[in-house]
């Protein structure tokens, strides 16, 4: 027979494991807007991140987003970004501090990239642009997690569009999941 001490142990212990399983909650971000055949799209990527990893871009963005960075829990970037693809090319078009604020203020990209104005052509960034297609379905309350039925996979190489392709939601988590388990398995 197992003593009540025990037993009271074993449920205060299955009781938070139970609570330690349960979702935690958090507040999905707003994402970038990408202009993808002239209609706007929630873009699931930065690419203006990899620019950010220069040292002096960083400390220039930390001036001009002190204001902004983690005032907002949808929008912990500090800002939102639009771009488009033109010819092929990824460009920054605009960029607003503080998501949050439905009257944001404009930053002028100069300020951000010295000598270089409206549309930027972002050769910084090469990686894969995640665009979310069609209506909006549930989420998650985290991360980029609405749902939505369909998304574009854009290849951008340098700056320039190399590949597209659309996939599922299903066929993206796929993915995701395959690059989760490949990245463990990188020394």
């Amino acid at each position: 027979m197992i003593s009540p001490a025990l037993c009271a142990a074993r449920w205060a212990a299955l009781a938070l494991t139970l609570l330690l399983a349960l979702p935690a909650a958090a507040t999905e971000q707003i994402p970038d807007t990408l202009l993808l055949d002239g209609q706007p799209r929630p873009l699931h990527s930065e690419p203006l991140s990899a620019y950010l990893d220069q040292p002096d871009a960083w400390e220039r963005f930390r001036a001009l987003f002190a204001t902004t960075l983690g005032t907002c829990s949808a929008n912990w970037r500090g800002y939102r970004a639009t771009w488009r693809l033109e010819d092929d090319r990824l460009q920054l078009l605009r960029m607003v501090a503080g998501a949050c604020d439905r009257k944001a203020p404009e930053i002028a990209l100069e300020a951000l990239l010295p000598g270089r104005t409206a549309p930027v052509d972002a050769d910084w960034y090469s990686g894969t642009l995640v665009v979310a297609l069609g209506e909006r379905g549930g989420n998650d309350h985290m991360g980029y997690s609405t749902r939505y039925p369909r998304y574009a996979l854009i290849e951008i190489e340098q700056g320039r569009r190399i590949a597209q392709r659309e996939v599922t939601h299903d066929e993206l988590q796929a993915l995701r999941v395959r690059e989760r388990a490949g990245a463990e398995t990188t020394p």
